[in-house]
């Protein structure tokens, strides 16, 4: 795969080949953040396994047609995420991430800008409706697109706004042990995003998403992501809003009737999980009000945010 020279994160992530943070975790603190991983897992049953298939099947529920490879409608375009993952953004969509940005035409559009060039691997990405937003956010942006449903990944090069010169889409089972090795190589990607992906993982399909996040990071390569938090309105078992079956002892696993999962974190689990595989950043927890227009009510949802970097090791 070609890789850019030089990629262009603005700040506040370094640039590659820029000096290792001073925060770089010890091998102490890595153990440490292992076995609280570890003792995170241990949470959810053994009973719940990771099914990619239920993802398919969501897919194909949603398409217009009930036929792979045709218009799918299932979630909106997430066009905050000029805001939220705004570094990886041009300067004009950083200084005003709420203007819209106009659909892509790829017979129109310039080559990418080498020098600029910024590689991202957007995990789960259904059929494209965080990679179109951060396309158009930046038009030097090259995005590796990886789902475990076919019919997703089908819709998402159906688009009309699908460059190959800018996307390169795969059936992937990211929740698998070394899923990605055979369409991403070792330390390729200046940034990895996972948006509501994580949440469909259990928690051994979590070690190895993050082993794979690692491996595929460059140095001062970063991790964005924005997924479910605990505490969320849809986490309350005796809330109206519970997704689902809840499938663990503590109410942070729910099985929904198509047979996808939602997880629920604490930002403490993914800290633990991410820093046990050498990562360093942290988590918040964002609130977000959203109008249920069919109950006529409006809810505070609540949200898991974060950031980690992959430091330079020390020579």
């Amino acid at each position: 795969m070609t890789t850019a020279p030089t990629a262009r994160l603005a700040a506040p992530t370094a640039r590659r080949g820029a000096a290792a943070p001073s925060t770089s975790a010890s091998p102490s603190s890595r153990r440490l953040a292992f076995h609280r991983a570890r003792r995170a897992a241990s949470r959810v049953a053994a009973s719940v396994t990771d099914d990619p298939h239920a993802w398919e099947r969501f897919y194909l529920t949603h398409s217009k047609d009930g036929a792979k490879g045709h218009d799918v409608g299932a979630f909106k375009d997430r066009h905050y995420l000029r805001k939220v993952f705004g570094e990886l953004c041009d300067a004009d969509a950083r200084a005003s991430p709420e203007t819209f940005r106009s659909p892509l035409t790829p017979d129109t559009l310039r080559s990418v800008d080498e020098a600029n060039a910024v590689d991202v691997l957007e995990l789960g990405c259904g059929v494209g409706n965080s990679v179109y937003p951060l396309l158009r956010a930046n038009l030097d942006m090259r995005v590796v697109a990886v789902d475990c449903s076919p019919t997703a990944v089908a819709a998402l090069r159906a688009n009309p706004e699908f460059d190959s010169r800018r996307v390169r889409a795969h059936v992937v089972d990211a929740s698998a042990s070394g899923s990605m090795r055979e369409c991403v190589e070792d330390e390729s990607m200046d940034a990895v995003t996972a948006v509501f992906f994580l949440s469909a993982l259990t928690a051994n399909g979590l070690r190895h998403a993050t082993e794979e996040i690692a491996r595929v990071l460059r140095p001062n390569g970063v991790l964005l992501f924005r997924d479910y938090a605990r505490g969320d309105v849809k986490s309350d078992g005796s809330s109206q809003f519970v997704p689902g079956e809840r499938v663990d002892g503590d109410g942070k696993v729910y099985r929904r009737p198509d047979g996808t999962l939602a997880v629920f974190f604490d930002a403490d689990d993914l800290n633990a999980a991410f820093r046990s595989v050498g990562l360093e950043g942290t988590c918040k927890i964002v609130t977000h009000s959203v109008t249920n227009r069919k109950l006529g009510v409006t809810i505070d949802r609540e949200f898991v945010q974060g950031r980690f970097v992959k430091p330079v090791e020390a020579t």
